[in-house]
């Protein structure tokens, strides 16, 4: 159970970090942006920091140039229907509500979903030019090889080695997992790939010769690569 609740944390913080690009250092070093006490944007800070922002844009960049798969998926999701489905969720009572509970516990989630929001509607996929013109690096290949070569790049261990530390010291942290796998949350939750716009989006996928259930599992992860672009 403790390796579920770490996942849905871990993505949350890769969703911040993708969003907060426009915070960034000039050493591309991710600050989240905080508000009030700034409390929960001090104690999500060390986990962002174990994201290499860097190498996962420049590995982003090759799949985009090289991959005929990642590049349908992020063309579907650079699409009409993503960005209706993304907008049906941050519409809902449920997701403001999370949201209000970040925000008033230190962390400008508004910032940052203004950032995300943004992203999505960057311009089409890289040229056909660049394709050619971008060196070949050896690659795994698909969204799936994708998901590998990115994790690849970082130590999931010590996610789970920090996610279980603040589980266990801060009073912070477990209100903010508590808070996010409550089940007030979960026909919310249930209802996010239930939605017309994300099935339409499916079943596009599907046309193109992508597996249904991978498009939907690395749904939110293709999301953040088609905004880091």
């Amino acid at each position: 159970r403790k390796t579920s609740k770490m996942k849905a944390i871990v993505a949350l913080l890769v969703v911040l970090a993708a969003g907060s690009g426009a915070f960034a250092s000039p050493l591309n070093q991710i600050k989240l942006p905080a508000t009030g006490s700034g409390a929960l944007a001090k104690e999500l800070q060390p986990f962002v920091d174990l994201i290499p922002i860097e190498k996962v844009v420049a590995l982003t960049e090759i799949y985009l140039t090289q991959d005929k798969e990642f590049q349908t998926a992020i063309k579907l999701i650079r699409g009409s229907e993503v960005k209706q489905w993304v907008q049906d969720i941050e519409h809902a009572s449920e997701f403001k509500m999370i949201m209000d509970y970040i925000q008033s516990n230190g962390l400008d989630i508004v910032a940052l979903m203004k950032a995300f929001n943004k992203g999505i509607g960057i311009p089409p996929l890289s040229s056909v030019i660049k394709s050619y013109l971008a060196p070949q690096v050896q690659i795994t290949g698909g969204i799936q090889g994708y998901v590998r070569d990115v994790a690849a790049l970082m130590s999931i261990e010590d996610f789970v080695k920090l996610y279980d530390d603040k589980m266990e010291h801060s009073k912070l942290f477990q209100d903010l997992v508590h808070e996010l796998i409550s089940t007030k949350y979960l026909p919310f939750y249930q209802s996010i790939f239930t939605n017309k716009h994300y099935q339409n989006a499916e079943n596009e996928a599907a046309k193109s010769g992508i597996d249904r259930h991978t498009f939907q599992v690395y749904s939110e992860l293709l999301l953040l690569a088609s905004v880091q672009m």
